[in-house]
């Protein structure tokens, strides 16, 4: 009776780590595009994964700078990006093209109340699509996790969940993500070197967390996003070019303003 306790025991302790074990991963990786992130992760995120992204401190309400972070990931990508959510899209384009991310190559979703779930599932299914950002106001349980887990394995799909309102909560609910992060200002550091009378601030710094690492050791950088902005060519008229045009007298209306001002 004793002994077959004991093997009882034994069974169990060995489904639990079978359960515990992180699941078998692509080697095929998402650089993040820190050059230090992408280190500690061995080469960048795990693609066919999901992974969750929250916003911390002032960026709870709006998910910005994590919905800027997951623009910078799959911006290194290739294929269709599909971007749901419940609610209407507030995505800026100028802004995912800082990131580096092509708009053109966003699908933006919108489903009804409660159908988030089951959209990210299909989506997930989906072979022919590269990744999916779910634009979360809560998030999702322990058990809607695993389900969006088991899709992306079986296609190989990458899964960023984003929520907002989770961001400000000190200890978010259990999930079975692979990657768990939390994205949030840091100061700038302020420059001196220009012609100016008082230090001018440097470029925006996030505060990125790695919390949880299924299988790896997490950790705490402070970046700078690189900005991709493009630049314009605009044709000028000859004479203007040179500055040869005449210098004409004042329009009395060049004081006023109107509705015409922005």
């Amino acid at each position: 009776m004793h002994q077959d306790k004991t093997d009882t025991l034994a069974l169990l302790r060995a489904k639990i780590r079978q359960m515990e074990a992180p699941p078998p991963v692509s080697a095929d990786r998402l650089p993040t595009g820190f050059a230090a992130i992408d280190t500690h992760l061995v080469g960048g995120l795990a693609r066919g994964c999901v992974h969750e992204v929250f916003s911390i401190g002032r960026d709870n309400l709006y998910g910005s700078r994590s919905a800027a972070f997951v623009a910078h990931v799959l911006a290194r990508t290739t294929g269709p990006v599909i971007w749901a959510s419940e609610d209407y899209p507030d995505l800026s384009a100028p802004g995912i093209r800082q990131s580096g991310l092509n708009p053109g190559r966003l699908l933006c979703v919108t489903t009804r109340k409660g159908g988030l779930e089951a959209l990210c599932e299909d989506v997930l299914n989906e072979r022919g699509v590269c990744a999916l950002v779910a634009d979360l106001r809560t998030p999702l349980s322990l058990t809607q996790s695993r389900r969006l887990v088991l899709a992306a394995e079986r296609s190989q799909v990458s899964g960023f969940l984003l929520c907002r309102m989770a961001g400000g909560m000190s200890d978010p609910p259990a999930s079975a993500s692979m990657t768990r992060w939390r994205i949030g200002g840091s100061p700038s550091t302020l420059r001196t070197d220009l012609p100016s009378l008082s230090p001018v601030a440097g470029p925006e710094r996030w505060s990125v967390e790695l919390m949880r690492h299924r299988g790896g050791a997490n950790g705490t950088w402070i970046t700078t996003p690189t900005r991709h902005d493009p630049t314009y060519s605009l044709p000028v008229a000859p004479p203007l070019a040179d500055r040869t045009a005449p210098e004409t007298a004042a329009s009395p209306f060049t004081h006023r303003t109107g509705a015409l001002r922005a």
